[in-house]
């Protein structure tokens, strides 16, 4: 027994969750942006009313809307409001273009977009309205948050049609939601290519509530989102938290100082980020006289370095392993372990999802040895929308092939050895990438490094690497390849060397390495 298994998480829904929340902690904070606070008992009531607008306008049961907005109580609101209505809720990237955004909507078939009238500078309302006259899409209306034009409806026009729905229907339509019905669907990032969309039900609640015990949650913590919705490592958060009754700090756009005021304001006990977060946090030139002392646990998923950097320097860190397919988090670490364990594995895997490391073969491996990842659970996804070869190419006999490389110890410790599709041969040797990052940031003037292999006459495959520098340094390529050759045997050490002033990156942090391979292959 889980201490959140009193709520039989595993049969509902995520209304349903929220419910629980509202009767166990109704005066705690659930969500903070800006200068707004909702309580669990105040968020209730708003989605039921968000839920009865929704359903006022026609939004049915596994009618898929697509939800276009920035980190913000209204992504909130609408996210939740669309599940308790039994909507599929789509969250769409808010770096994507008109094209990309115009896809996702097409290829999702959703009956309405709801978005922010602005974001980052940009009219989001008057693309949306390019999105909707798009030849594959067939939205019923546009809604925007915030100031609109002709040819979008406003969010306030919809939820004053709230009233036209009794609260009896609202409550009946909740409860005709069952655990296995579709609640989101979230595309892929879209790093290799056109994304995917992958399709989740209300039953990964099991999965969070998983999470919620091995993090140790309660409604005493607390944490600032600066990680987009969209993303699945923040949406699963948001089921988490309403598992644990825990605190989100919303931040719609990322800066480290600001980030940092947030959490000495908020004394938040939990940190979520990815490499440039925590990175541009610790060298902020205000950091050293920041009080993070309520800072009890910080989610780093990425290098052994960087659990490493973020433990010394913000508080004691753990890695996690997960992908969108498999909501968010497989594996886990734990605050307990010591440092090293934390640094180079990515913890055990949650109760709820089975593993296994097969070879090329699909032959389950000894303990120690790399081979493929598989997962099979209720945390995987129901499949690829529209999409059933790609489906059965990626679920075989329930087991979901990951295409990364794992292996598995004695204790049932993960530690993550690649991309299998990422792992590049030179003259016949294996060559991690992630390594060869590792070794590359660790020097001074590095602040962030992707390594890939390109195409070579000689040795079939290359290390090709583009770094970032810290701000006011200078770096020799050559200099970067015998810093590396330190570290590394010889053939691991990459031939091409690039220093750009950034990388191309998803909203969800993860580097767009296909762009940095056409650009350099491009003559």
């Amino acid at each position: 027994m889980t201490r959140h298994d009193e709520a039989d998480l595993d049969g509902g829904t995520i209304g349903a969750l929220l419910e629980r929340a509202a009767r166990l902690w109704p005066e705690r904070t659930a969500y903070v942006h800006d200068d707004r606070r909702l309580t669990w008992s105040d968020l209730a009531t708003e989605v039921d009313r968000y839920a009865r607008a929704f359903m006022a306008w026609g939004v049915n049961p596994g009618d898929r809307v697509s939800l276009w907005m920035g980190n913000t109580m209204s992504w909130v609101l609408v996210e939740l409001g669309l599940v308790r209505a039994g909507a599929v809720v789509v969250p769409v990237n808010t770096g994507f273009t008109v094209a990309e955004t115009a896809y996702v909507v097409g290829q999702s078939d959703s009956v309405m977009l709801v978005c922010s009238s602005t974001l980052r500078g940009r009219d989001l309302a008057a693309e949306a309205v390019e999105v909707a006259a798009s030849p594959d899409v067939s939205v019923r209306a546009v809604v925007t948050v915030g100031s609109t034009g002709a040819a979008t409806t406003d969010i306030e026009v919809l939820l004053a049609r709230a009233d036209e729905v009794s609260t009896q229907a609202s409550i009946d339509r909740a409860e005709s939601v069952s655990a296995d019905d579709i609640a989101l669907m979230l595309y892929t990032s879209g790093t290799t290519g056109f994304p995917k969309g992958v399709m989740h039900s209300h039953g990964v609640i099991g999965n969070m509530s998983d999470a919620a015990d091995r993090l140790r949650l309660s409604e005493r913590d607390g944490a600032v989102m600066y990680l987009p919705l969209f993303h699945i490592f923040a949406l699963a958060a948001t089921v988490t938290f309403m598992v644990s009754g825990s605190a989100m700090v919303l931040m719609e756009v990322f800066e480290s100082g600001e980030s940092l005021d947030l959490m000495e304001r908020e004394e938040v006990t939990l940190a979520y980020g990815v490499a440039p977060h925590y990175l541009d946090q610790i060298r902020h030139p205000s950091f050293a006289n920041r009080d993070l002392s309520k800072l009890r646990l910080c989610l780093a998923p990425g290098s052994a370095d960087l659990v490493r950097t973020v433990s010394e320097h913000m508080g004691p860190a753990i890695s996690v392993y997960g992908m969108t397919e498999t909501t968010s988090m497989t594996s886990l670490g734990d605050v307990d372990d010591p440092l090293e364990l934390r640094a180079e594995t990515v913890g055990q895997a949650l109760p709820r999802s089975t593993v296994k490391v097969v070879d090329e073969h699909d032959v389950e491996v000894a303990p120690g040895v790399v081979g493929h990842l598989m997962v099979k659970g209720p945390p995987v996804m129901q499949g690829y929308y529209k999409m059933p070869e790609a489906t059965a190419e990626s679920i075989v006999d329930g087991w979901f092939r990951t295409g990364d490389a794992v292996s598995i110890d004695a204790d049932g410790y993960l530690r993550f050895a690649g991309r299998i599709k990422e792992i590049y041969k030179v003259g016949g040797e294996n060559v991690d990438p992630i390594e060869v990052e590792s070794a590359l940031m660790r020097h001074p003037a590095v602040g962030f490094a992707s390594v890939q292999g390109v195409p070579d006459e000689r040795m079939g495959e290359v290390g090709l690497a583009h770094v970032t520098l810290i701000a006011g340094q200078t770096v020799d390529v050559e200099e970067l390849r015998r810093f590396a050759r330190e570290q590394l045997a010889a053939f691991k050490v990459p031939r091409h060397v690039v220093v750009v002033d950034e990388l191309p990156m998803t909203a969800s942090g993860k580097v767009r390495k296909f762009l940095l391979r056409e650009q350099f292959l491009t003559p």
